[in-house]
């Protein structure tokens, strides 16, 4: 082979491994490919960038694949041109060999991927009218490749070696921060993700139904009472307890006792486990309700009764946490003019934060009905007010011994209540 066309066939693989080298670097990159998917409207580029936001792993896969490829084509054909064409022309192997060797590194990688750095969205999509045509190619190769190292890998690994070593939250969140700052995840995304990771960490108590919601039936009610108290019920569950609401003796599915057209209640008693109030959720789950739709009955460290929790319970508490409703029912609803109506359950640490209050911390007391409960400090009437820094809380709607509803009114100062308008609801 003649010096010329080794030399231009060198430099034109040379080209393509420079063009590969920058899309590596871009497709790790790249943050604002939403914008160019804007911008490109629906033709091939907008195909092809949004093949890759939807997996860039594959077209990572694929500029490595070639980068391999081309490397050993450029080794193989600069041992040529160093030892025929330059040794026949009197230049020294050694030096001619690390010349070339430099330059290649420079042209083939360093300056590509230092502008890729810096411009990483226009070296994808500039570099994509280039590699779209060599995907026919690619993908095949690919896809054997990945089938051949596979089946080494069953084959020279013993069977009793873990073959994947789990991903730990650590690295997932990271690579959940840099999809967020590649543009590939928004920020509403990457929130839901995060809370999911959350779960791993949620007791029980985190997501039970307390015990002041749950619907209590004294074994030594009257049929007809106790009858009453099942179909007056606000839950699924009720629990029967004999001298004292601590004193368990069971649930009754208040659902399979109408579907059974009411029989004597002590029939319909099932035995529940009891968990302690600091067990996880996930070990709840896989213990306990994996496969029943009974709840299980949380206690705290003395054997008294906290609450109750179901798979609906923590269903409903994921679900809100990823996407909390914002209806009419809302938790907080702005009323105007400083004024804001809470529902009864809304946790204290969510009213201080969104109202940007000193709400006073009580031990044991979760929502902002338990808390009005607690300073009032008897089962209260709608009308009655209490005041915490900054803000005067007034019942607005009482159910027996629980607070349902909560207006607060905030301490603004008169201009700003005089200019704040009460928000249409229209």
């Amino acid at each position: 082979m003649s010096l010329l066309v080794s030399g231009l066939l060198y430099l034109g693989l040379l080209a393509l491994l420079a063009v590969i080298s920058a899309t590596e670097t871009a497709i790790h990159s790249a943050r604002d490919l939403e914008e160019r998917l804007e911008t490109a409207g629906e033709g091939g580029v907008a195909r092809n960038l949004r093949s890759i936001t939807a997996n860039p792993f594959v077209q990572l896969q694929r500029t490595l694949l070639l980068s391999a490829t081309l490397n050993l084509a450029l080794a193989a054909l600069g041992l040529h041109l160093v030892s025929g064409p330059f040794k026949a022309m009197g230049w020294h192997p050694w030096i001619t060999a690390s010349v070339l060797f430099t330059g290649t590194v420079l042209i083939g990688d360093v300056i590509p991927k230092f502008l890729a750095a810096y411009s990483p969205s226009g070296v994808l999509l500039g570099s994509l009218r280039l590699l779209n045509p060599l995907r026919s190619i690619l993908d095949p190769l690919t896809q054997l490749t990945d089938r051949t190292t596979d089946a080494l890998i069953r084959k020279l690994v013993p069977s009793r070696i873990k073959m994947r070593v789990p991903m730990t939250r650590e690295e997932f969140e990271t690579l959940v921060e840099m999809r967020e700052e590649q543009g590939l995840l928004d920020a509403a995304e990457a929130e839901i993700i995060r809370e999911a990771l959350d779960i791993e960490r949620l007791t029980v108590r985190d997501c039970m139904v307390p015990r002041v919601d749950v619907t209590l039936l004294s074994s030594e009610e009257s049929p007809a009472k106790a009858a009453s108290i099942l179909d007056q019920s606000a839950g699924r569950f009720v629990v029967v307890y004999g001298e004292t609401p601590d004193a368990v003796l069971g649930i009754i599915d208040t659902l399979s006792w109408r579907f059974a057209e009411r029989p004597a209640w002590q029939k319909m008693i099932a035995q529940v486990p009891f968990v302690p109030e600091t067990m996880l959720v996930l070990d709840a789950l896989e213990k306990h309700l994996q496969h029943s739709a009974l709840p299980v009955l949380i206690v705290d460290e003395y054997g008294g009764l906290e609450g109750m929790v179901s798979q609906e319970e923590i269903a409903d508490w994921l679900l809100y946490e990823a996407a909390p409703w914002q209806g009419e029912a809302g938790e907080i609803r702005d009323l105007g003019n400083g004024r804001y109506l809470v529902d009864g359950g809304t946790r204290i640490e969510d009213v201080a934060q969104e109202l940007d209050l000193a709400l006073p911390s009580e031990g044991g007391i979760d929502t902002i009905g338990g808390f009005v409960f607690n300073e009032i400090g008897h089962v209260p009437k709608a009308g009655e007010r209490i005041q915490v820094p900054g803000a005067d809380l007034k019942v607005r709607r009482a159910v027996r011994a629980r607070i349902q509803q909560v207006e607060l009114r905030l301490h603004l100062p008169k201009e700003n209540i005089e200019g704040k308008a009460a928000p249409d609801h229209h």
